[in-house]
């Protein structure tokens, strides 16, 4: 029961990424710049994915996460939710990469 996910869970990097995303996103609505509001789950979620310490797949799960959250500050927007994820796990899988590189 070692790859339980539950009892592995980081909570240090995911809340850093999540503070970084939401602050990155609650300003790129505020001032209407849809970098911002691209690049945040992005961003987050990369800077989450390099923290982490256990394998990517906890990264990746992480991402999802930071960019279902992100989603919320989009107004709720239905249709906003599925690219968030996506820029989510791909912010994960990219910080998790520039990890093992470095």
């Amino acid at each position: 029961m070692d790859d339980d996910i539950a009892s592995n869970i980081e909570f240090m990097p995911l809340l850093i990424g999540l503070i970084v995303s939401v602050i990155l996103v609650v300003i790129g609505t505020a001032i209407g710049n849809s970098f911002l509001l691209i690049f945040g789950p992005l961003i987050g979620s990369a800077i989450t994915g390099f923290r982490t310490i256990n394998s990517s797949k906890y990264a990746l799960i992480y991402g999802a996460v930071i960019g279902i959250v992100s989603s919320f500050f989009m107004l709720f927007s239905i249709f906003s939710m599925p690219i968030y994820i996506i820029l989510g796990i791909f912010g994960g899988f990219l910080g998790k990469v520039i990890q093992s590189n470095v």
